[in-house]
């Protein structure tokens, strides 16, 4: 149905590097399930995460806010 990928310090930053859900499966509570889960495990930390444009409601419904920030390749 879905998954969750990440890494965390346990005491600053929980970065999630991937959040996962089947279509068919969105929209029941999946992937706010999975976010609090991790969360819990490590409630003093930041919770950071990267998203497409797509997903910015689903994110921002949840009390997220945008950040900004760099990214480059090695290619470049």
């Amino acid at each position: 149905m879905g998954y969750i990928r990440g890494f965390t310090d346990s005491r600053i930053s929980l970065f999630i590097c991937e959040l996962l859900i089947a279509k068919n499966h969105r929209g029941l509570g999946l992937g706010k399930e999975l976010l609090c889960y991790v969360h819990n495990l490590y409630p003093s930390t930041r919770l950071e995460l990267l998203a497409n444009s797509s997903s910015r409601s689903f994110y921002e419904a949840l009390g997220f806010r945008a950040f900004y920030g760099f990214r480059k390749s090695s290619q470049e």
